[in-house]
């Protein structure tokens, strides 16, 4: 064999080790999205996942899973043998759920002031970023919703729009018309404890008084305070 050839030889070699990596990807991509119900996603470090939706019926206990929204039916899992992230790993031995959480955030956050998710515990519902206007703000905007702040940025009431989703809870929750609309507190967006009915300093009056200072600096028309 001559130096020419062996030196063909070398940069084919070169080239398919070089590629490897990219066709690795690009193949667990293509056989995660195959049956789109999952979200295949990769950051510059190299990280990747992907993740699912699942019926929460199913038997998810091998899988890294989490609520999303107001669809308790549904949950959204990591698929293992798709994802080289050890923290969301049921097999890597080295599993941190809320770790893995806020590696799913780190995915579907696009830097915009919207989040497309509530990212909560599977099954319990908790809320895992806990103490974080920044995140409850987002996701509050996320679902059309309405944050209303005054002077400092982490007090904040989150007003959602009612719809048939989530409209048989509105009776656990302080409701306001809004140019006609139904918006209610979100209150696992809102940070005013006298504004979340499950909190110890839980005050309808006072939570009203907020409302009507909030929603005039903020330039929000409540036209009806609903009594529940």
């Amino acid at each position: 064999m001559n130096f020419k050839t062996i030196l063909s030889v070398a940069v084919l070699a070169l080239a398919a080790v070089n590629a490897s990596p990219v066709n690795n990807i690009e193949t667990i991509k293509k056989q995660c999205e195959d049956d789109g119900l999952a979200t295949f996603y990769i950051n510059d470090n190299g990280e990747y996942t992907c993740l699912r939706h699942h019926p929460k019926k199913e038997d998810l206990d091998y899988r890294t899973c989490f609520f999303t929204n107001d669809n308790d039916d549904e949950v959204v899992c990591v698929e293992e043998g798709f994802s080289n992230i050890p923290s969301c790993s049921k097999n890597s031995g080295a599993t941190d759920y809320d770790k893995c959480a806020y590696k799913f955030l780190e995915f579907v956050d696009d830097g915009s002031d919207e989040l497309p998710y509530r990212i909560r515990k599977f099954p319990t519902h908790e809320k895992i970023f806990t103490h974080n206007y920044v995140i409850d703000q987002k996701e509050c905007r996320g679902h059309d919703g309405i944050v209303l702040s005054y002077k400092a940025a982490f007090q904040y009431i989150c007003l959602q729009p009612a719809t048939p989703k989530n409209s048989v809870s509105i009776s656990d929750k302080e409701c306001v018309r809004v140019d006609g609309k139904i918006y209610c507190i979100v209150q696992d967006n809102t940070s005013i404890d006298h504004c979340v009915r499950r909190d110890k300093q839980y005050s309808h009056e006072a939570c009203k008084k907020t409302l009507e200072l909030y929603s005039k600096v903020n330039n929000v028309n409540i036209t009806e305070y609903i009594e529940n």
